[in-house]
């Protein structure tokens, strides 16, 4: 017997998650939000559960007000929890914090999975002391201190100067800046992020330490080696022209046992796309993203997509999509009908339209740089899980294998612990700079987590409580 005591399954709890189940809640719907986060927020709102979690940053505090707001609510919130199977049919199976395993078949599904870091590799990456940008901003917020003495931070778009934005409010030093865009292309990023009321506020909140860090940026410098016995002893940086291309005879070298490096963002679809969700790949969107309709529903009836998995765009996007979404299914519910739907929307659309520009903006500084990356040192690591090197997946396409999904097959790369997540994107831009486009997603399997035999092997609880 399948159960539908759910009218709506979000997945995901940050701002897009959020918002959607808010806004479904006032009108009485049985809402479940499954969230792999020990609170809910997601990765932008990240914070302590005791203790001072305010900010300077208008954005961040809205977010802390939704939190609050979602923690009062009486919404079914699974934290926690991994979604370890879905399929077409919108059966959902979870694994529960204490490894229980639950089926849901809800009515509707919204995707609000967020999004996650890419770096464009280098001879090196892989040690020990070189982080993402993203888990650097995680360790800060929910431990609401430094972590060491000084830092270097790289990176290109708008993700390294957050972090170190960050950095100096909790107290720490910045030892060098480097920014691998020219300051024509960030003044581009400013006039973008002035058009929004939002982004308006946030970058005036930032203005003291953004102007901080710009006072000590290099611009068109990035760092092409880390360097290390077992652990990150020193990085190797270089110029580059106004294509991005490494200035040769340009090289430098620095002391550094940390580097926090960031060069973007794409899109979390796994779980969408094994739930049969079609992509498509725009490069002003971010990347690889959900197709979906005017409604923000996808191919797949009765499931939405609100906020990266539609297209890269920030905490404002995410938020706007959540609420469209909300709205969306109960015109197909026919909770509402499509003249209150139109009224309820109209300005969230002209909002999103911002928001989608200043996205744009942002993908437009992330893009890889694909001759860097064909001339990299072969022995660079592509898939940290399998320890797949350049030169497995050169001589894969050498053998005449143009695809992700076949690199996967013939060298493993994609299928680690992580399921591809980092190294996907890292193949699908090694084959363009073969001349090879691949727009395809990277074909995944249950269980999408890692997850043990005992507990796969382990009793279904359905809804009812009856089991299987």
């Amino acid at each position: 017997m399948m159960n539908k005591d759910y009218d709506v399954v979000i997945i995901g709890a940050g701002f897009a998650g959020i918002k959607a189940a808010l806004t479904l809640e006032k009108y009485d719907l049985n809402i479940c939000v499954v969230d792999e986060g020990v609170l809910p927020g997601g990765q932008f709102i990240r914070y302590k559960k005791d203790g001072e979690n305010s900010s300077k940053i208008p954005t961040y505090n809205k977010g802390l007000a939704l939190v609050k707001e979602f923690n009062e609510s009486s919404i079914t919130y699974l934290n926690r929890s991994e979604l370890i199977f879905i399929n077409e049919e919108k059966e959902i199976l979870v694994k529960l914090p204490d490894d229980s395993l639950k089926i849901i078949v809800p009515k509707t599904i919204i995707f609000a999975t967020g999004a996650r870091e890419i770096v464009q590799p280098f001879k090196g990456w892989d040690l020990p002391g070189v982080i993402t940008t993203g888990a650097m901003q995680i360790l800060l917020k929910t431990s609401g201190k430094t972590f060491c003495d000084e830092i270097v931070i790289a990176g290109s778009g708008i993700l390294h100067y957050a972090a170190g934005a960050t950095w100096l409010e909790k107290g720490g030093k910045i030892k060098s800046f480097y920014d691998v865009n020219s300051f024509p292309n960030k003044f581009k990023m400013l006039t973008s992020a002035l058009a929004s009321n939002e982004k308006r506020a946030d970058f005036f909140a930032m203005l003291p330490d953004m102007l901080k860090i710009q006072m000590n940026a290099k611009n068109n410098i990035k760092v092409i080696e880390a360097k290390g016995d077992k652990k990150l002893e020193a990085i190797v940086l270089a110029k580059v022209d106004g294509n991005g291309n490494v200035i040769k005879g340009s090289e430098f070298e620095q002391e550094t046992s940390l580097l926090a490096i960031g060069n973007g963002l794409v899109a979390n679809l796994d779980v969408a796309t094994a739930a049969g969700c079609e992509t498509i790949y725009d490069e002003k969107l971010g990347g690889l993203v959900l197709k979906t309709n005017h409604l923000l529903e996808t191919s797949q009836k009765d499931i939405f997509a609100a906020g990266a998995p539609s297209g890269i765009g920030g905490a404002d996007k995410a938020e706007l999509e959540g609420e469209i979404c909300a709205y969306s299914v109960l015109l197909n519910q026919k909770v509402i009908d499509a003249n209150v739907y139109y009224e309820l929307t109209k300005d969230l659309f002209i909002s999103r339209t911002k928001a989608i520009s200043f996205g744009k903006t942002l993908s437009s500084m992330q893009k890889f740089n694909l001759e860097e990356i064909k001339n990299l040192d072969e022995d660079t690591t592509i898939c940290r899980c399998e320890n797949i090197k350049l030169k497995d997946i050169n001589e894969a396409i050498n053998f005449g294998l143009t695809s992700i999904n076949s690199i996967k097959k013939k060298t493993r790369a994609g299928m680690g612990n992580c399921q591809g997540k980092t190294c996907s994107e890292l193949v699908r831009a090694i084959l363009q700079s073969h001349g090879h486009n691949d727009t395809n997603h990277i074909k995944t399997r249950a269980p999408l987590k890692p997850t043990s035999i005992d507990i796969l092997a382990g009793e279904i609880t359905f809804l009812d409580g009856s089991k299987v």
